[in-house]
């Protein structure tokens, strides 16, 4: 009688991405001790639950930060420093709103004590701020400025990253990309189960910096225009934040047919805005024929820049901070919908009333 004893070892688990990743050295005692140095004498005290020691992320206790005169509005302010094995250290100050809005001001630097002094360079009342009764929450980021290298301390730059806000039942963001002078994108939203229905002019009719409104799947996006370069830059976009949630709120509380009376003359305006670059491309292509009656020499330069015109536009809208966008310019006319916002379950059955209005018309 023979005896075969044979083995099968269970295969090793599949590897996964996060078995690739090197492990970080968790934050140990002595360094948290040294890390909140700083922040103790300030008043603030670690939250150790809170904290992931794994990913080297220190919290601190929030604290509740009280309505004052120039920001009438209750605040929780969350203290998060983020210190990488190789890296200069993050500190990221959280602001939140009982609306569920939140703003960052974010700092990058080598000493945790400057980056607490950078943080408070920006005070609450700049994260947030209160348009018409709408609270409005702007991130920043805080970065050093290569300046004097005599002085003690390098000078910083504040540059607002994003803005949020919602404005009766619609949410409002902007984003600024402070790599490229680019205009800031502005995107509505509404909730689950609602749709939007507004005009592609809606925020356009604020000024020529504004541009028309375009709808996607699932939101409304445009652009407005501002200052390519800081320190004018950020500045710039403080300010039509301002005037662009000034004008939702105040509009947004009308019904849709106050619209069209009360920015008749801006929606013309921003009719023929919109139709500028056909006209320019109409107007090159109704003077081509007249080329033929000009007398120019071979070398000459007016001669060399019309026959390369093509490629020569085709370069400079590529160049362009903004792309323009060749459409017929639809003619402004009075809004015929009820309400800003739709519900989903109410343009149903109203899809389904119409074919049986229809058919006990026709009965």
């Amino acid at each position: 009688m023979h005896i075969r004893i044979q083995h099968h070892p269970s295969a090793p688990p599949p590897a996964t991405d996060d078995d690739d990743k090197p492990q970080m050295k968790p934050l140990t005692h002595h360094e948290i001790l040294g890390l909140m140095a700083p922040f103790t004498a300030a008043g603030l005290h670690a939250d150790l639950a809170a904290s992931q020691r794994g990913e080297r992320k220190l919290a601190f206790k929030p604290r509740a930060l009280e309505p004052t005169q120039e920001l009438p509005i209750p605040l929780e302010e969350r203290l998060v420093l983020e210190v990488p094995e190789s890296g200069d250290p993050r500190l990221v100050r959280t602001l939140s709103h009982a609306s569920g809005l939140t703003s960052q001001a974010v700092a990058v630097g080598a000493d945790p004590a400057v980056l607490w002094e950078r943080i408070q360079a920006v005070p609450s009342r700049r994260q947030f701020r209160v348009y018409a009764d709408v609270p409005v929450a702007r991130s920043y980021l805080i970065e050093a400025v290569a300046g004097d290298e005599t002085a003690a301390e390098p000078a910083i730059r504040v540059l607002i990253t994003q803005a949020r806000a919602r404005v009766r039942g619609i949410n409002i963001e902007m984003k600024a990309d402070r790599f490229v002078g680019h205009a800031v994108e502005l995107r509505l939203t509404a909730d689950a189960g609602t749709t939007l229905k507004i005009p592609e002019d809606l925020t356009a009719v604020i000024g020529w910096n504004w541009r028309p409104l375009r709808e996607f799947i699932s939101l409304w996006r445009g652009s407005i225009r501002v200052q390519p370069k800081e320190p004018r830059r950020t500045a710039d976009i403080e300010h039509k934040i301002g005037q662009t949630i000034t004008h939702l709120a105040d509009t947004l509380d009308r019904p849709p047919a106050d619209f069209h009376p009360r920015f008749h003359r801006a929606r013309w305006r921003v009719s023929f805005q919109r139709g500028v670059p056909l006209g320019i491309g109409l107007l090159i292509i109704a003077l081509t024929p007249a080329i033929q009656w000009l007398d120019m020499a071979d070398d000459s330069i007016l001669r060399m820049l019309i026959f390369h015109a093509p490629p020569l536009m085709l370069a400079g809208m590529f160049i362009m901070r903004e792309m323009p966008r060749i459409e017929i310019p639809p003619i402004p006319r009075p809004l015929t919908q009820a309400r800003w916002l739709d519900r989903v379950e109410d343009k149903g059955r109203r899809a389904r009333l119409e074919p049986a209005s229809a058919e006990a018309a026709d009965s």
